[in-house]
């Protein structure tokens, strides 16, 4: 069963993450570079591309789990952790994509069921943004409909490739292990994704709250990479703590 932990273990993940970084920084900027250069190709390919990228992401994200073990047992972040995930267990891992990916697309489909999202052009002025703001007002019920099933959807599946690739567990069973996982450790989860959240919008401020300056486009992009790579050694951190520690470890 799941360990529960307490509200702050949600920002220890996070500290954790960042020890994670600082192994090998190098490593992991080289490994995010490659992995949203991956996504940048895929999504270039009408339709079929970012479908692909759905279904084969859990095997990526297993990949660099599987790194982060290493590092923890001593080991280097090589490249080629990566794509470690397609010799371990993959269609399992694919599966994984495949639910959340059908999940996804319910979400789209309930968010733009009243219309298509609404966009700014690329200078608006303020009727644009007034005219903005009273088309999300009319979508205020579809979107959060779309964000009633979206939380459970990365529920059942924040967990799932890693029970896959370290417990061996098949993708039913790591879903609903996943889901109860978090259920059991709400708080933590609620304050490590507004922590993540802030983190996120700190990285991006620079270029939202400048002129198109290419400088602040590179160092936004390189911060956006660091603290991609927080998370994924947070995610790995937060399983550990989660289903490897002892139930009466309070540590």
């Amino acid at each position: 069963m799941p360990r529960r932990v307490s509200i702050g273990h949600g920002l220890q993940w996070i500290a954790r993450g960042w020890g994670f970084f600082k192994l090998n920084p190098i490593g992991w900027i080289l490994l995010m570079g490659m992995l949203l250069a991956i996504w940048v190709v895929l999504l270039s390919i009408p339709m079929l591309g970012p479908l692909l990228f759905n279904l084969l992401f859990p095997v990526f994200f297993a990949g660099l789990m599987l790194g982060c073990r290493a590092m923890e047992q001593g080991g280097k972040l090589e490249f080629g952790y990566l794509f470690a995930g397609f010799r371990e267990n993959a269609a399992a891992l694919v599966s994984v994509g495949g639910v959340y990916l059908i999940g996804m697309l319910l979400v789209i489909a309930i968010v733009t069921s009243s219309g298509g999202l609404p966009r700014l052009p690329d200078e608006p002025k303020p009727e644009d943004i007034a005219a903005l703001q009273n088309e999300l007002r009319k979508m205020r019920g579809p979107i959060l409909a779309g964000m009633a099933l979206l939380v459970p959807l990365l529920m059942l599946t924040w967990f799932a490739p890693l029970l896959i690739v370290f417990r061996k567990m098949t993708v039913l069973p790591a879903l609903k292990s996943s889901l109860s996982a978090i259920v059991r450790n709400l708080g933590a989860f609620v304050l490590y994704g507004v922590a993540i959240f802030l983190l996120w919008l700190t990285a991006t401020l620079p270029i939202a709250g400048s002129a198109r300056n290419p400088l602040i486009d590179v160092l936004t992009i390189v911060a956006l990479v660091v603290v991609l790579s927080i998370i994924f050694g947070s995610i790995y951190a937060s399983y550990m703590d989660i289903f490897e520690r002892p139930e009466n470890d309070t540590t």
